[in-house]
């Protein structure tokens, strides 16, 4: 499986994430974000996780690999 660069097209939704399970993580903070993608022509909108500081590099350069 190759990984591949996952351009943000849009941002729709940013919030904090806090489910019981990252707990295990503290005092690491993550975030749910609902976008738009476009991976090599392959445009689809999604919800991922994000540890809050690797989303803000993320955000900062316009993709992220998946």
């Amino acid at each position: 499986m190759n990984i591949l660069e996952n351009h943000i097209v849009e941002v729709h939704n940013e919030e904090p994430y806090d489910e019981y399970w990252i707990k295990e993580f503290y005092p690491k903070t993550f975030v749910k974000v609902d976008m738009t993608i476009d991976c090599y022509g392959r445009v689809k909108r999604d919800t991922n996780i994000f540890e809050t500081e690797d989303w803000k590099k993320i955000k900062k350069q316009g993709y992220f690999m998946a």
